[in-house]
């Protein structure tokens, strides 16, 4: 059957060739390429047919500026003496920067000591005195004092009239009097002003006519 198909093929080719001649026109047929079994690359397009590089154009980059030229350095005039640099160190001490250095008693080689003001005869230098809260009442403030006077305060400067402290004769002001006795006492050994809170620190001296709050 193959065979027989191959014929009719032929058969047909030699028929358009001859017809072709008798009509008087020829046909000129370009060689087919050999057949290949195998797959692979196509032919390579020829390097006429490509076109040349670049293929998109593009603006050349900017140049970079060029430097100008340094300054030639400028000569010293004669007379000219350089700046000075003050050398890196501790800065200058005042006798260094023309403050006068401090006077020295004769015969001693050092400065004489510095002098106190004493204090006015009868003034009292500033401290701080434990007194009674005003706020509280007056059954903690007397179960406070009677701590108090039992634990080492002076309480006889407010036990009886006549007493230095006994006036004024009120709970408050007696009260004062014990707190602070008791609390200046004690303080170093760790004595403190509140009494459960009966008590509160001043700065400003209780002491009235010739009763003096103790204060060291």
């Amino acid at each position: 059957m193959v065979i027989i198909i191959k014929r009719y093929i032929l058969l047909a080719l030699i028929l358009s060739i001859q017809c072709g001649g008798a009509n008087g026109t020829s046909r000129e047929y370009s060689p087919l390429p050999p057949f290949k079994d195998v797959v692979g690359p196509s032919t390579p397009v020829a390097a006429d047919d490509v076109p040349p590089p670049p293929y998109c154009v593009y603006p050349p980059p900017p140049t970079k500026p060029a430097l100008p030229a340094p300054l030639p350095p400028t000569p010293a005039s004669p007379g000219d003496s350089p700046p000075s640099i003050a050398p890196a160190g501790n800065p200058p001490t005042p006798s260094q920067a023309g403050a006068p250095p401090p006077s020295i008693a004769p015969g001693t080689g050092s400065p004489p000591p510095a002098t106190t003001k004493p204090p006015a005869p009868g003034a009292r230098e500033a401290g701080v005195w434990c007194v009674a809260n005003p706020t509280v009442a007056s059954a903690v403030a007397q179960t406070a004092m009677d701590y108090a006077c039992a634990s080492g305060a002076d309480c006889d400067m407010v036990a009886a009239p006549g007493a230095p402290c006994f006036l004024p004769d009120t709970l408050m002001a007696h009260a004062s009097y014990a707190f602070n006795s008791y609390w200046q006492r004690t303080k170093v050994a760790g004595g403190t002003c509140d009494f459960a809170g009966a008590a509160m620190l001043i700065t400003k001296d209780p002491s009235k006519y010739a009763c003096r709050y103790i204060f060291p």
